[in-house]
């Protein structure tokens, strides 16, 4: 029989209910209950509820980096923005709890605070990087102006689309359906300034997962 990994099993387990349950009702009683492990157990690898979710913001750190590592001299299609945006949407639904708790999180957690603070600069960053790519391959026309307004907007709705989907629609986080009205309300705002026949792709995509939201 294989050696059960332990430490492996904790992360999962809390991954888990903190998903389910958001993090701040879950307790390390409730994970080891659930991982059927004694409390003992999970302290011999984390000292702290606190350190576990560092090490689960670190997995998703190291899954989340390479989609933010946008270079400002890339020339981009506007498949590659899609793409990006589709795979970001589905990594932050997997790891929701971090964001549906965020301001709670990095108020308690000051190491997770400064770690958030640099990713939402650099994602900030990358859809500055991607806007330009696009107008530099001419696939965008848009100004200094509308291109910051249009990147802050686009790290807003990477940011806070999980707190607000769980507000408007519950059940949305299950089914799906939150995470496909995300993508297509950033589609939505970035086809205005798109040139055809790009504008009318995304417009084409947006609707698509409008249409069918699980």
């Amino acid at each position: 029989m294989a050696k059960r990994n332990t430490k492996e099993l904790i992360l999962t387990t809390s991954l888990e209910l903190f998903n389910q349950f958001g993090e701040p009702h879950v307790t390390t009683n409730h994970i080891a209950d659930e991982a059927d492990i004694s409390p003992g157990n999970l302290y011999y690898h984390f000292r702290s509820k606190d350190d576990i979710v560092i090490e689960l913001f670190k997995r998703f750190l190291t899954r989340f980096q390479p989609l933010v590592e946008i270079s400002d001299q890339m020339l981009l299609q506007a498949e590659d923005l899609w793409f990006q945006l589709h795979l970001s949407f589905e990594l932050k639904g997997e790891f929701r709890f971090l964001y549906r708790n965020l301001s709670d999180l990095t108020a308690r957690i000051p190491d997770l605070d400064r770690a958030m603070r640099g990713l939402l600069k650099r994602e900030r960053q990358s859809a500055w990087n991607s806007l330009s790519g696009l107008e530099k391959a001419g696939v965008i026309n848009i100004d200094s102006r509308q291109k910051e307004m249009l990147a802050d907007s686009i790290l807003l709705a990477l940011t806070y689309w999980i707190p607000f989907s769980e507000l408007f629609d519950p059940n949305g986080m299950e089914d799906s359906s939150a995470q496909t009205r995300a993508i297509a309300r950033v589609l939505l705002s970035v086809t205005p300034h798109l040139q055809d026949p790009e504008k009318t792709q995304f417009t084409d995509l947006a609707y698509q997962y409008l249409s069918h939201p699980a």
